[in-house]
């Protein structure tokens, strides 16, 4: 098992074929050059391009620093760069849906203004952007850095609001495309995910950083072990061999769930309410732990080693399985003793478990970010959380030491899903109807394990299905979801909603020109 080292930088390829291997892109590039000379009468300087994700177990706990299990897909995008003497930095999207946008720079060196009311597509660059010039200056602390003006054409195959985590590799394009232009040539992996993580909240997402180290680090047919603690780390491994191979088909729900619009009730939400839990165990087991949650709150994993600490004098958890899994089974065990109100808590009652006032909860927990809701679900998300990281370990043992039959390996992997599936409807309430129908149609038709994937709430599922299944299992959501939910839909459109996925290269610089 290779150990991505935190030295490792970000590639430079110049050939399309060290990018994909399942479709040839060189139509692609060639239009998206095209349409660069077009726009701006000359070819692109060079293209930064960053993948999409797809998780396959561990969802909504890498906010709480507990390990996940993703992978990058060949779904990705691409943003074609030319320095300009303007002052500007100008975005034009081949995709007509997305209007081109100018934004000017600050000729004092000031960072690029994000409005958080606002989830113009530009905005995601401007996030990208920001963080880049945040590094800029910190590598160079002896001037205030301007950054250059910008042409960009923006390409992208991760379709939005889906679940595939196109924000992030829009993100991570983004500030690789400012630094390379502004003469940062070479930059870690690890340096690139960790600015590309706070990125988003300065639109007011309070996200993990699953998407981008994912994005980041993906490695072709590997999956990902991302740990968050006690440092960033990515270890790529293979699947386990099996006859038939394993695949995974993503399904696009088609329902649309954009994260910022939605977080005050879906996303941002959720950060809240296991934050709240978090600090409720705190209190009740009289532990002090780190406020280093997105919302400068505790984390479900920060009680988890106090708690630790405070009954057995243990060091922190470093990650290694036997020992979590015995941890993490003691947090569910605790989550269920403790959380007496299982239907959900309301302001007062909360305040009360944290022997704290309704305005202190406020400031704390519900200020932070705009949420509604009518109780707050403390209980179900803290024990999602604890169990879903069991189930990652679970996960990530089946792969590393797979049973010696094909069938077990399936039926391992597929019982994990569905169990993280269950979860994620029924206690952390992440699904959603046409969710749920893509999983009991994928079931019935080949897939081994079915669940959402991603934010949730619509979006895209993944489903763990043997190779000679996967068109079976295309053809039967088809004809009894996508023809069904979405009677006007081309061929194209449906079969284009539908991926037999493969695990991709990570964020890259790409210099290779026209392609031939």
């Amino acid at each position: 098992m290779t150990v991505v080292t935190t030295d490792e930088n970000v590639p430079e390829v110049t050939s399309l074929d060290e990018i994909y291997s399942t479709v040839d892109q060189r139509a692609r590039y060639q239009a998206i050059t095209d349409t660069f000379v077009e726009k701006y009468g000359s070819e692109p300087e060079f293209m930064s391009r960053s993948p999409g994700r797809v998780n396959l177990i561990g969802e909504h706990i890498d906010y709480c620093f507990f390990s996940v299990l993703p992978m990058a897909i060949e779904s990705d995008i691409v943003i074609a760069v030319r320095k300009s003497n303007s002052h500007l930095l100008r975005l034009i999207n081949t995709d007509a849906e997305f209007s081109p946008s100018t934004v000017e720079l600050s000729t004092a060196g000031d960072y690029v203004e994000i409005d958080k009311t606002n989830s113009d597509w530009a905005s995601y660059f401007k996030c990208g952007h920001l963080v880049a010039h945040e590094y800029l200056n910190q590598v160079n602390p002896s001037s205030k850095i301007i950054p250059v003006g910008m042409d960009m054409v923006v390409d992208g195959t991760v379709p939005a609001a889906s679940g595939l985590s196109s924000s992030a590799a829009f993100i991570c394009a983004a500030a690789l495309a400012t630094l390379r232009v502004n003469g940062v040539s070479s930059i870690s992996k690890r340096q690139l995910t960790s600015m590309a993580i706070v990125s988003e909240r300065h639109l007011g997402v309070f996200s993990g950083g699953m998407d981008q180290s994912a994005s980041v680090y993906g490695k072709p047919d590997h999956a990902l072990y991302v740990q968050f603690m006690p440092k960033l780390k990515c270890t790529p491994f293979k699947f386990p061999s099996s006859s038939p191979p394993l695949s995974f088909v993503i399904a696009n729900s088609l329902v649309h769930s954009n994260k910022h619009d939605t977080a005050p009730t879906n996303y941002n939400l959720r950060v809240v309410e296991v934050s709240l839990a978090a600090e409720v165990l705190a209190h009740k087991f009289e532990v002090e732990i780190p406020q280093d949650s997105g919302i400068g709150t505790g984390t479900l994993r920060g009680f988890l080693e106090a708690f630790f600490k405070k009954t057995e004098g243990a060091p922190p958890w470093d990650g290694e399985v036997v020992e979590g899994t015995r941890r993490l089974k003691k947090m569910a065990q605790l989550v269920r003793e403790v959380f007496t109100k299982k239907d959900g808590y309301t302001k007062e009652e909360a305040a009360i478990e944290l022997g704290i006032s309704e305005q202190e909860l406020y400031e704390k927990f519900l200020g932070k970010t705009p949420v509604r809701f009518e109780k707050l679900q403390i209980y179900a998300r803290a024990l999602h959380v604890y169990e879903e990281a069991l189930r990652v370990l679970q996960y990530l043992t089946t792969m590393l030491h797979p049973p010696s039959d094909s069938a077990s390996i399936f039926s391992s992997l597929g019982s994990l899903m569905d169990q993280s599936h269950s979860s994620l409807d029924s206690l952390f309430n992440s699904s959603c109807p046409e969710l749920n129908t893509i999983c009991k149609i994928a079931r019935a038709n080949g897939s081994a394990g079915s669940r959402v994937t991603g934010a949730g709430f619509g979006g895209c599922s993944v489903h763990l299905v043997p190779l000679d299944k996967a068109e079976q299992l295309k053809s039967a959501l088809k004809e009894q979801y996508y023809k069904v939910q979405f009677p006007g839909l081309s061929d194209e459109q449906i079969e284009q909603a539908l991926v037999v996925s493969k695990p991709g290269i990570g964020s890259l610089v790409y210099t290779g020109g026209r392609p031939l």
